[in-house]
């Protein structure tokens, strides 16, 4: 599998959904998409064999070499079967945004469920690649105003409307409109940590503040931390949700870890970045994340009782409290947030 040159990671998954590199085999199955589905396409004419070979060996391979390239494409799998293909195209990274390119085997369009599962999913494994991998700015969908379906799914991705040309395109022999849609992102960006992290957890471990709400309020052991943190990056209950802002500085962590038939959440912010608001949005995308991929789950946190900050800012992420309880000697509250509560 040929992989760009320009992202660390290159396949995505979601769910049953998968996103993976160009194949160069799929191109016969594009090719038959694109002309069917001409009306809809910045396509002035079929494609044929020979001119889909060109197009891929000229300007689809040399994509995987370059360090900034000028779109970037992959299959669109369910359950490992191509459905689709897509991506980023007109690539303009001194501004860092881009816009999407997606298109379905044909048959799937005759479903209006069909349809907007697809682009819903697709932006949901798209979105994240855009921020987070790449650090873009904003990624924006131009699109003939012919399938309504499209925007449902976008509207439901965080996409709003931002232009319409008027009467742009005869299609049909009728005259339509041009739509641009944008997500803009913040500046916050999210990975998961890695064992290039460990020192820097540790360091936010044994924070005053840190440990002064804790439970267990005593300094931490270096060579226990990193026994525990590599334990912990290896498991398949914990995700270690990190942050960083747009200079890719870390700002923040934010834990979910099962833990006795529990999914417990945790939280800090680097002491520079502390008194501006963050700890919500921080919050708020990892419960996003992990509510996404675990649909029933029930996220608790537990906070001491003289914690103030912690509980007003549990409680505008979306967290309930559903009861008083005793843990040590502290009087704390349980917190707990599901995928209704969400945002």
């Amino acid at each position: 599998m040929r992989n760009y040159k320009c992202l660390n990671k290159n396949t995505f998954t979601e769910g049953n959904y998968t996103l993976v590199p160009l194949r160069d085999e799929d191109k016969y199955e594009i090719l038959e998409w694109r002309n069917s589905q001409i009306d809809i396409l910045r396509q002035q004419a079929p494609l044929t064999k020979e001119s889909q070979e060109n197009y891929f060996k000229t300007v689809i391979a040399p994509l995987f070499e370059q360090e900034k390239p000028n779109q970037i494409l992959w299959s669109f799998l369910l359950d490992n079967k191509l459905i689709g293909y897509g991506g980023l195209v007109h690539i303009d990274w001194e501004n860092k945004t881009g816009e999407i390119s997606f298109l379905t085997e044909t048959s799937r369009n005759k479903s209006s469920e069909v349809f907007i599962s697809d682009w819903y999913n697709y932006l949901s494994i798209l979105k994240p690649i855009a921020q987070n991998e790449l650090g873009f700015n904003s990624i924006f969908t131009y699109a003939y105003d012919i399938r309504p379906n499209l925007y449902v799914a976008l509207e439901k991705a965080g996409f709003k409307e931002t232009n319409r040309v008027k009467n742009s395109i005869e299609i049909a022999g009728k005259m339509k409109d041009t739509v641009i849609h944008t997500c803009f992102f913040d500046e916050l960006k999210m990975r998961f940590a890695n064992e290039n992290d460990a020192d820097l957890y540790f360091k936010w471990a044994n924070d005053k503040v840190v440990r002064e709400n804790s439970y267990n309020t005593a300094e931490i052991n270096y060579e226990q931390h990193i026994n525990w943190f590599k334990s912990k990056l290896l498991s398949k209950e914990c995700f270690f949700y990190l942050f960083l802002n747009k200079e890719n500085t870390a700002i923040g962590q934010v834990r979910i870890d099962k833990s006795n038939d529990e999914i417990i959440i945790g939280i800090s912010i680097d002491e520079k970045f502390r008194g501006k608001g963050l700890g919500v949005k921080l919050l708020n995308k990892a419960c996003n994340d992990y509510l996404s991929k675990f649909k029933t789950a029930e996220i608790i946190a537990y906070i001491k009782e003289e914690n103030i900050a912690s509980i007003n800012q549990f409680s505008k992420a979306s967290f309930i409290k559903t009861e008083n309880v005793i843990i040590g000697n502290n009087k704390s509250y349980r917190f707990k947030r599901t995928i209704n509560e969400g945002h």
